[in-house]
């Protein structure tokens, strides 16, 4: 894959790093929700695929045997879906994506274009902002509406 539509891969993405933070969530019940501390490194599985799971910082990393990887940063247990340019960059670069669609403008899979892809899908409400609380304020995106997108 070399170049796609930004708005499927966005849904895309927001919405497997939503089923896997929830199923990570409920599988482990963490007590310390900003870092994960009390979490050893392991599987899971979500829609027929293993997925391995690493802890770091103030998140954590799924990486499936394919090496698709989802990095759900900091504020994943607030948001299960919110995304930014970095962790959106990580996602297609697994996928082999070198770059992207939107609004007629392309968008090579590189970290700075990610964060105008970013601030460009919110000026044109497919995406809203959000600010996570907690120790690790930061500055994230969500789907402005929910839209079903298919599994991968």
């Amino acid at each position: 894959m070399t170049e796609s539509s930004a708005e499927y891969l966005v849904k895309q993405f927001a919405s497997l790093q939503g089923r896997l933070v929830r199923k990570f969530l409920d599988k482990y019940r963490p007590k310390d929700r900003e870092r994960f501390l009390d979490i050893s490194n392991g599987y899971l599985m979500e829609s027929g695929a293993s997925w391995s799971h690493q802890r770091h910082g103030a998140g954590v990393t799924f990486v499936r045997l394919e090496g698709i990887r989802v990095n759900a940063h900091v504020a994943m247990a607030e948001y299960p879906e919110g995304i930014d340019g970095g962790r959106l960059f990580e996602y297609l670069e697994s996928l082999g994506v070198a770059s992207v669609h939107f609004e007629g403008i392309e968008y090579s899979v590189a970290k700075h274009e990610m964060d105008k892809l970013m601030d460009q899908m919110a000026r044109s409400g497919l995406l809203r902002p959000v600010v996570s609380s907690g120790r690790f304020a930061h500055r994230l995106f969500e789907l402005a509406q929910e839209s079903p997108v298919s599994e991968s």
